[in-house]
């Protein structure tokens, strides 16, 4: 029943903001040229961010988002590298109160979102390595982070799937700190495949930042520091594994999957 509730509840009202961002966008536009006059693309990201907040914040007002930052603070552009299960997933970025855009490929080949991707700067990953790294590095110089998806695509079971080398590549030829994101919740409310949402609880963690090391055109410093990220998102979400596990238990003592062992971090059976 509740889940039939959040739907009946979220669909219609994410259907009304996103048709007045889009209504408004004109209005924006005309305004920022006429008034502030500031960069169109960077405008244009952050009514995305305020678009994004107000869906994962304001929408969902008795579950809203949380965001835990362990980064020791953000004080220069970085380059977000998030774990990927949920095409919830993009939204959350707008609760970050920074500027950012995204390297992506999928949205470019949607007619409405290919309009404001373009707009806002975001990069198209399709273009290939040399203009992610041409346009990643031109962004990052002029103050606006990055979030680039290390696994490429969602994962379908929650585990962590192979990284790609170019996060890795682009923050050891631009020298910019890596921060692993760790989204927890995402999967349980919106699965890949799946059309309707279901009750759950969404984290959003900061892990502390891991500054580069070494050279962009070598494939053991790329291979180092990308596992130096990865095992540090996965050590994350083992820990958040572990918890959720142990709160599903009547009690420590009774419940068997505690002492169990030869588990893997992504075994999500119940107890």
């Amino acid at each position: 029943m509740k889940k039939v509730l959040l739907n009946l509840y979220f669909w219609p009202l994410f259907s009304l903001v996103t048709l007045a961002a889009v209504l408004l966008s004109p209005v924006l536009l005309a305004g920022n040229l006429i008034f502030t006059r500031q960069p169109t693309a960077r405008m244009v990201r952050k009514c995305i961010r305020l678009y994004g907040w107000i869906l994962v914040r304001v929408i969902p007002f008795m579950a809203p988002v949380t965001v835990e930052d362990r980064s020791g603070g953000i004080e220069e552009p970085v380059i977000f590298v998030p774990n990927h299960c949920s095409s919830v997933d993009p939204y959350l970025f707008g609760m970050l109160p920074l500027d950012n855009a995204f390297v992506t490929s999928w949205p470019f080949r949607i007619p409405l979102y290919n309009f404001f991707m373009h707009l806002s700067g975001y990069i198209n990953s399709n273009k290939g390595w040399k203009h992610v790294l041409e346009r990643g590095s031109e962004l990052l110089g002029s103050g606006c982070s990055l979030i680039i998806w290390p696994e490429g695509h969602r994962s379908r079971d929650g585990k962590l799937r192979r990284f790609k080398n170019g996060a890795f590549q682009l923050a050891l030829s631009t020298g910019r700190p890596v921060v692993p994101v760790c989204v927890i919740g995402s999967r349980q409310m919106l699965p890949p495949g799946s059309r309707f949402l279901t009750p759950a609880r969404i984290r959003m963690i900061l892990l502390p930042a891991i500054t580069p090391s070494g050279r962009s055109n070598s494939p053991e410093d790329i291979r180092s520091l990308k596992m130096r990220v990865k095992n540090a998102l996965a050590e994350e979400l083992a820990g958040n594994t572990r918890a959720t596990r142990r709160q599903n238990c009547p009690s420590s003592s009774s419940c068997s999957c505690l002492h169990e062992t030869g588990r893997t971090p992504g075994n999500e059976a119940a107890c």
